[in-house]
């Protein structure tokens, strides 16, 4: 078994963080799914080499409906030049080798609040939990944001590693994400287990690999 590392969520060059949902249905539509999405994001790295575009993580849900996919960038005009000029041919390749996939759309974060848990180590798990506030004020997005990261605090979960709590860009939802030991460790989260990453010529330090695989559940 392959263990790839997770993305670091909390560094210093990612001016934003892209998190979307593809809804596939069933497990095989899910693995063609992910190796269809990294396949296209490596090779279009590697063609035209956006010096923004940091790494692509993507992540099977446990009832093997949904793909997560998490993009980091330098920035979102930078993330927003580059899909208005290729997402649409990846996407129609995608479509038409895998039909039917359901997008209800990418979500700009930003990160609000990082909670490190004592003796916290990511590096052995492949596995994280998420959990969201949708369709709030903004001002429910941003109390439910630092109440979830003071919960973390005053009482870690067991083999949670280091977790990230985001807001949304328009400050409508809050996204948490907390690498775990074992799927129930966080309660009232979903767990997804990382397939595979993109890391883009921006990567640099964050150790990320190119289109490798993980485990499945």
């Amino acid at each position: 078994m392959t263990t790839l590392q997770l993305p670091d969520l909390a560094r210093a060059d990612a001016g934003t963080t892209l998190i979307s949902e593809w809804i596939v249905d069933t497990p095989d539509r899910q693995d063609r799914a992910s190796r269809a999405l990294l396949r296209e994001w490596d090779e279009l790295s590697a063609r035209f080499r956006p010096e923004a575009f940091l790494r692509l993580s993507c992540f099977a849900s446990a009832d093997g409906r949904v793909l997560l996919s998490v993009a980091q960038w330098t920035s979102d005009d930078a993330h927003l030049a580059f899909v208005r000029e290729h997402r649409a041919e990846m996407v129609g390749r995608i479509d038409r080798e895998i039909p039917g996939i359901r997008r209800p759309g990418l979500v700009r974060y930003r990160l609000a609040h990082t909670v490190v848990p004592d003796g916290a180590g990511d590096d052995t798990t492949d596995l994280i939990a998420v959990a969201r506030a949708e369709g709030e004020p903004a001002s429910h997005a941003a109390r439910w944001a630092e109440d979830t990261a003071d919960r973390l605090r005053a009482a870690p979960p067991p083999g949670m590693g280091t977790a990230h709590v985001f807001v949304s860009e328009d400050g409508a939802r809050g996204l948490l994400y907390a690498p775990v030991a074992q799927a129930n460790a966080v309660a009232g989260a979903r767990p997804h287990r990382l397939l595979g990453a993109v890391a883009g010529p921006g990567a640099g330090a964050d150790g990320g690999r190119p289109a490798g695989r993980g485990s499945a559940f």
